[in-house]
Order: C-alpha cells, then structure tokens, then sequence
C-alpha cells in the first residue's frame, strides 16, 4: 500500500471545532469505573479524522479507558487551552506548540516527563535530535510528535530554461541571487526568481544559524542584535536592486504565496507544506533543495512541527503517560498516521512508512534523508512573546521591501519592539 497526501485528502471528515467521545464520559472517570482521558489538539479535517482513529486503535486495546477528544485550528485551540490552563481544566493529554511550551512549563502546569523517559514512555526508537524543542533546562515537558524541517522548493524547469545554475551543495546566498536574478531576466516582469524571503523571521534564523548564532539562546534570550538585523535586510535589498525577487505587491498577497501561484520559481517553506499547495499546481514538476549557506553549515535543523505533553493536574497520570507512548511509538498508530504531523519521530515506523510513500511524501522523506546529517539539533523553546517578535519582524520588515525605510533605519524599531515583547 502507497500513501499519497491526495489519498489522505480524500478520507477528510468535517469534524472542525467538535468534540469527540470514544465512549467517554468525564475527565475523572465515569460511574462505570473506567478512567477518561481528555486528549486536545489543534489541526485540519484531515489531521482530525487519522488522530481519532489512533484514539480508537488506543480504546480497543485498552477496554477500562475511555478518551474524549477536541480539536481546533491554531488560533483557537490556544485561546482555549489559555482558558482551560488558567481554571484548572486543561486536557490530561494535549498537543503543544515550541512557542508557548516554555510558558505553559514555567507556569508549572505541564508534567515534567523526564522521570518517566525509557520507563512509561519509550524513546530508544525516537529521533534525538527533536528532544530539545521539548526541554527547559534539563527537564522534558514536550515530547516530539514528528518531523520537518525548513526547504527551498524551485522549478528547475525555468531555472534551465532561464540559464540559471541549479542549487548544489555548498552553494551561496550569492549563487541564489545571481540564479534568482538570471530567472527573473527571463521571465518577468510576471514571474520572479524567488519569493521574497526577508521578511520572516524562520529564514533569518537560519541565516543566523550558518554563522553561529539563533534567534533565541537555549534559556529563552535574545540571540542576535541590531547589527544582525541590517545585515539580512541589507541582504535582501541586495536582492531587490538585482530584480532576484517578488516585488512588494505580490510579496503582499496573503491569499497565496507567491509559488504555488506561479509568480515565482523558488520558495522557502517548511517541508510540511509542500503537499498542501504546491504539489497541486506543479506536481512532479519542482524539486526541493537545501538552503545556500552563508557561512558554516546550512543553518537547518530538525523541528518537531508540535509537541505531546501531559498537564500537570491530570488525575489519570499513568494512563496519560501510556497513550503519549502509544501514540509516538505503536506501529499500528504509526501506519494510520503516516505523514498526519511530518516524517513520524519514531525511526523504525519512519523506515517503514518511507517504503510506501509516493508524489509529494516520497519527495519531501527523500530530502530529508539527503539533508539529516547536515541539519541541527532542534533549538529549545522560545520565550514567552516570541510570537509577537516574529510579527513585528515582518511588519517593520514591510516599510523597508516598500522603499519606506532603509535597514539602518528599520532595524532599531524592531530591537526596540522586541525589548518590549520580551521584557528584557
């Protein structure tokens, strides 16, 4: 059997904002002495209906439980889990995200899993590189419930076509605006080399990255400076000048990014994506490639896409900790998951999975395979405000791609909006 993402799309059920019972009844059990989990995440129909049927997977082979599930998008997942966490009702199990783990953890209302690693939870079988994204300090409150990592998507079509230098190993952020540049030449003013990527915060980590640095240091600081935020913005007008990127008003388009729209030929992304709209406008026809280099390494790492952790009030603890390890490490759960959160954390059923991936899934589990040894442990959690900075960095970032503003200019506004977001 082959798993395709359009085959995943197709067993989508429309379970937006419900809340689902696999015969369950309250958080404290039911008159019938069974023990209720309540399991929360937040994600799409499509997400929705595999992780349910792992909850029933989980019901049937454990007959005195009972698991009621809710789900929502992002947003207002976090709107009520913020609700929940404050009056004392959070879910037993719950998905998290690495901007908010730090906060929940230092609020002392997420189980420090540590004590219960190699024993109630397994993770001989588990990638460790995706650990730190679950940890504050040498505690873990997180544990991965997948794989991605960050990617450059390009149609090598109309790069040769264009005359421009495919992407290898070792290739330069020089080596993309020259290629980038090459293809805009050709086929612009309607298609440009790449989508402008100076703006987002998770690509200027990864610059950071080559050299040494990150957005934020291990206990929750600040990782870089004013002089940090000139230089990439100065880059990216370096871009501009050279006509290697979107202009402002299709960079300003959020319907779309600009390549599955076919206004650009080259995109960063997060290798989870690449599924859900390129792969529908090109097909085969584009090809995924590390990041150009700027220093040492290619600044990439390992990311879990979300987190599984246990709250730290949960009356049920031990059966709590025994579906967090159902759900990361049993085969079968594995296998109805499949690519539900990105390449599976677990390494065997990620081998076993690999062999039947197709399209899109076969594309991105490749890549990954090609880049691992080069990618980063992932980073540990943010600080609290990490979300308001990455706003703000494209924000002011926007006043400098419309000419209203030079890096020198716009760079001390953003250092100092990030001291009030953190409160440094």
């Amino acid at each position: 059997m082959t798993v395709s993402r359009r085959t995943l799309l197709r067993t989508g059920l429309a379970l937006a904002g419900a809340g689902l019972t696999t015969t369950a009844c309250s958080s404290d059990g039911g008159g019938d002495g069974k023990t209720t989990l309540r399991f929360a995440w937040w994600g799409s129909e499509e997400r929705a209906k595999l992780t349910q049927q792992v909850v029933d997977l989980f019901v049937g082979k454990n007959p005195g439980v009972e698991v009621k599930t809710t789900y929502a998008a992002y947003d207002p997942y976090f709107q009520k889990l913020a609700t929940e966490m404050s009056g004392g009702n959070a879910p037993d199990v719950l998905q998290m995200g690495d901007r908010y783990l730090r906060e929940y953890a230092e609020r002392n209302t997420l189980l420090d899993l540590t004590p219960h690693l190699g024993k109630e939870v397994q993770t001989a079988d588990l990638e460790k590189k995706l650990f730190p994204a679950g940890n504050i300090g040498d505690k873990t409150y997180g544990l991965p419930m997948g794989q991605t990592t960050h990617v450059l998507q390009y149609d090598a079509k109309r790069w040769e076509e264009a005359g421009a230098k495919l992407p290898a190993e070792g290739w330069t952020w020089d080596d993309l605006k020259t290629a980038a540049a090459q293809v805009s030449a050709k086929f612009g003013p309607k298609v440009s080399g790449l989508s402008d990527p100076f703006g987002i915060e998770d690509w200027f980590g990864d610059w950071l990255r080559q050299q040494g640095k990150d957005l934020y240091t291990a206990d929750g600081k600040l990782g870089y400076g004013e002089a940090e935020v000139v230089a990439w913005w100065k880059l990216g007008v370096q871009f501009r000048e050279a006509k290697a990127i979107t202009p402002p008003e299709i960079t300003a388009n959020t319907t779309l990014t600009p390549f599955p729209r076919k206004e650009s030929t080259a995109e960063f992304c997060p290798d989870s994506t690449v599924g859900m709209t390129s792969w529908e406008t090109y097909g085969s026809e584009f090809a995924l490639t590390q990041f150009p280099t700027a220093g040492t390494g290619i600044g990439q790492f390992t990311q879990p896409p979300m987190m599984l952790s246990v709250a730290q009030r949960t009356k049920n603890k031990d059966v709590a900790l025994k579906f967090a390890d159902f759900f990361i490490n049993d085969p079968e759960a594995g296998a109805i998951l499949g690519m539900a959160r990105g390449l599976p954390p677990n390494l065997k059923i990620r081998e076993t999975l690999s062999a039947k991936l197709t399209d899109e899934w076969k594309m991105v589990a490749d890549y990954e395979a090609k880049v691992s040894p080069q990618l980063l442990p992932a980073p540990a959690p943010p600080p609290k405000g990490a979300g308001v900075v990455k706003t703000q960095f494209q924000r002011i970032y926007d006043d400098v791609m419309h000419g209203k503003a030079t890096p020198e200019a716009a760079a001390p506004r953003l250092m100092s909006e990030i001291q009030q977001a953190l409160g440094a």
